[in-house]
């Protein structure tokens, strides 16, 4: 994903949209501390580092669109940087975050190394967004659609693939979940702005007023004591 992409034009949309959310769940599975450190990668708008900083000790934001990073909120710090070259030591956060980014990242495996190695023992990284089709031919299909919506789009990982990297880099699995969740076609299609030929092409494509498409929530820990990487 890269700087002057579609979520320069429609921050105030992500905003507004995030608003919505209830974070409570996904916090729980973060298991903030009073003195963590925490990096929200592809952050957005920030309404995850609304919902963690009362109970955190520093929150760190990074987004490629600097529009998008205007909407995060007094209390968290901001910084244009990308998730495959954190600009951060080893070590430097207790909890790692990234929400429905890995798929707009240009190199998803590389900036989940990245993740990894910011990382601090007993440190956990928590991961949520959606994943392929398990079948090839349904996911090329739905990878076309995708690209209709934002040109920007680069793919959605599969099934077990930011698990299998992460193992590699030194990281144990905590908890993993999924479940399926129901989109409107008219509102995903505003969202990212997606008019005239493209959002037609898409409306044939999933030939419905709604689609569903399934997401995946895993938390990682750092082998290590807690807090002993300071």
């Amino acid at each position: 994903m890269s700087a002057g992409s579609r979520f320069d034009r429609t921050a105030d949309e992500y905003a507004r949209a995030a608003l919505t959310r209830d974070w409570s769940g996904f916090v729980a599975w973060c298991e903030p501390a009073v003195g963590d450190r925490v990096l929200d990668v592809a952050g957005g708008t920030g309404a995850l580092a609304a919902a963690l900083i009362p109970l955190v000790a520093e929150v760190t934001v990074i987004d490629v669109s600097e529009p998008m990073l205007s909407h995060v909120p007094a209390g968290a710090t901001r910084l244009v940087a990308r998730a495959e070259q954190l600009p951060f030591a080893d070590a430097a956060f207790d909890l790692v975050t990234c929400v429905r980014g890995l798929h707009h990242i240009d190199r998803p495996a590389r900036a989940l190394d990245e993740m990894a190695r910011v990382l601090a023992p007993g440190g956990r990284l928590v991961l949520e967004d959606f994943v392929a089709d398990a079948d090839r031919d349904r996911a090329r299909r739905w990878e076309e659609i995708e690209r209709l919506r934002d040109p920007g789009h680069q793919r959605l990982l599969a099934p077990g693939e930011a698990r299998t990297t992460l193992l590699a880099a030194g990281l144990d699995v905590d908890a993993e979940e999924s479940w399926l969740v129901t989109l409107e076609v008219a509102r995903w299609l505003a969202i990212a702005h997606c008019e005239g030929d493209p959002a037609r092409r898409v409306r044939e494509l999933v030939g419905s007023p709604e689609f569903q498409i399934r997401v995946a929530r895993a938390r990682f820990r750092r082998p290590g004591e807690r807090g002993s990487g300071r």
